[in-house]
C-alpha cells in the first residue's frame, strides 16, 4: 500500500476515534478525566473531541 493511502487510512481511524469518544462524553457516560486516562489522550486530542461534541449538541 502506498504511503499516502496508509496516512488517509490512518486519519480515517483517528476521525472515527474521535467521533465516537464525542458520543461517548455527550452521553455521560464516562468523565472527561476518565476518557483522557482510558485512551491516553493528549490535551490536543481532548480539545478535540470536545469541539465534536459541540458539533453534535
Amino acid at each position: 500500500m502506498s504511503r499516502i493511502m496508509e496516512e488517509f487510512l490512518k486519519e480515517v481511524r483517528e476521525d472515527e476515534t474521535i467521533r465516537l469518544l464525542a458520543i461517548l462524553l455527550k452521553s455521560e457516560s464516562m468523565s472527561e478525566e476518565n476518557i483522557k486516562k482510558l485512551f491516553k489522550l493528549s490535551k490536543k486530542q481532548m480539545k478535540a473531541i470536545k469541539e465534536r461534541v459541540a458539533v453534535i449538541a
